[in-house]
């Protein structure tokens, strides 16, 4: 089985505070850098539930690139058709709170307009030899609908943040699935249950939704069912990246055609696996 991800890489830069997080000051704590990207970590997880995986991406020239390149041929990563550019590394500050939470972030992901659909032209018939395409919402619209009027296999979106979650609008009657948290639910149906939400995306002709509720566990729904999967375990870990390895072993469960059910189960399994082992 082989996956291919279309999206974003970037160096993470996380802060996490062992006590009560003052804001206005200096908070003593852990900071880590290390390789992200919505795209990237989903792609990395995907390796880890045991498929191929083709990631392709925009990488600029300095040494936070190579750093991230090394990292995805480690991981067994093929990134043979992503983009090397001048320029700086796109790059993630995100601070959290004493919980593991996300706090706030900033992002900075110039490196993405290169992701054209030009360039998706280019690599449409590596991704139509896949089983299925993941796609983050930090390409643009004009590059998603290249993709999704142009893909001859499954495609499952991740809604990357509330700031970029209505490009979705434009290909959503061409997903097999999208995975958004409830928060992008929120703000994309004007709806607040998870259930409505689903109800609400399944109109817009989506065919399986898959929405993240943190703590809480993930609510899916097809035209058949709906239910919520509960987390396996609690855990005081920082968060960032759980969200995406939710998305990656739902991908790898729709690439095996796998019940709408199933597929929930998968991703949090695998969210679960990745909060452990970052614990």
């Amino acid at each position: 089985m082989k996956i291919a991800v279309f999206g974003s890489t970037n160096m993470d830069i996380l802060g996490m505070t062992g006590d009560l997080l003052r804001l206005r000051d200096s908070n003593i704590g852990r900071v880590e850098l290390k390789p992200g990207g919505v795209g990237r970590n989903i792609a990395s997880r995907i390796r880890e539930n045991g498929a191929e995986c083709m990631f392709f991406t925009a990488f600029g020239n300095d040494v936070l690139a190579d750093g991230l390149k090394a990292a995805c041929k480690k991981q067994g990563l093929d990134i043979s058709g992503a983009l090397t550019l001048e320029g700086r590394s796109n790059v993630y500050l995100c601070v959290h709170d004493e919980t593991g939470d996300m706090l706030t972030a900033i992002n900075d992901m110039g490196l993405m307009a290169a992701l054209t659909p030009e360039y998706a032209k280019s690599i449409m018939p590596l991704i139509n030899r896949c089983d299925l395409c993941v796609l983050d919402a930090n390409l643009s619209e004009e590059t998603l609908l290249y993709v999704a009027q142009n893909a001859k296999v499954p495609l499952l979106m991740d809604a990357v943040s509330c700031a970029k979650v209505r490009r979705a609008l434009v290909v959503m009657k061409y997903l097999e699935g999208f995975k958004p948290n409830i928060y992008e639910a929120r703000l994309i149906t004007g709806l607040d249950t998870p259930e409505d939400c689903a109800a609400a995306l399944l109109k817009m002709g989506l065919k399986r939704a898959f929405i993240s509720l943190g703590e809480e566990g993930v609510c899916y729904a097809d035209s058949a069912v709906c239910g919520r999967i509960p987390v396996e375990k609690i855990s005081a870990a920082p968060k960032t990246g759980a969200g995406d390895a939710l998305c990656a072993g739902i991908a790898v469960a729709l690439a095996e055609n796998r019940s709408t059910r199933d597929c929930a189960l998968s991703g949090m399994h695998s969210a679960a696996q990745f909060l452990s082992k970052n614990a």
